[in-house]
């Protein structure tokens, strides 16, 4: 897995591209602490080129929203296949995790 971060304004664009899986799951997880302790309290993933994830990724995606969370901030998606969106509404995770058809809208929302 790749990611890209950009700052626009107070708010982060993660560009994340590959499967979020077992085995590739620490990338995005140290992504998430390098953001925070950069005192960046905004996310956005962009999921365009996420074509999988797994129980493991759902958990990053959720430990991700919770350190965020503690700290004051938020993560939002943007660009989610409607395979991830499935798996967000059956884990819970879509009351938590807002999800936006563009970055455009996410970054919006923030």
């Amino acid at each position: 897995m790749k990611i890209n971060a950009s700052d626009i304004d107070d708010i982060t664009v993660l560009e994340i591209d590959g499967m979020i899986t077992l085995g590739s799951d620490a990338p995005l997880s140290t992504m998430f602490h390098q953001q925070i302790e950069r005192g960046r309290r905004k996310l956005v993933l962009d999921m365009t080129k996420v074509k999988y994830i797994d129980s493991i990724g759902m958990g990053q995606l959720a430990g991700g929203y919770t350190a965020l969370d503690e700290v004051g901030g938020s993560m939002v998606l943007a660009r989610t296949n409607p395979k991830i969106k499935e798996l967000l509404k059956l884990t819970g995770l879509q009351n938590h995790i807002v999800t936006y058809e563009t970055v455009e809208d996410a970054l919006d929302a923030l």
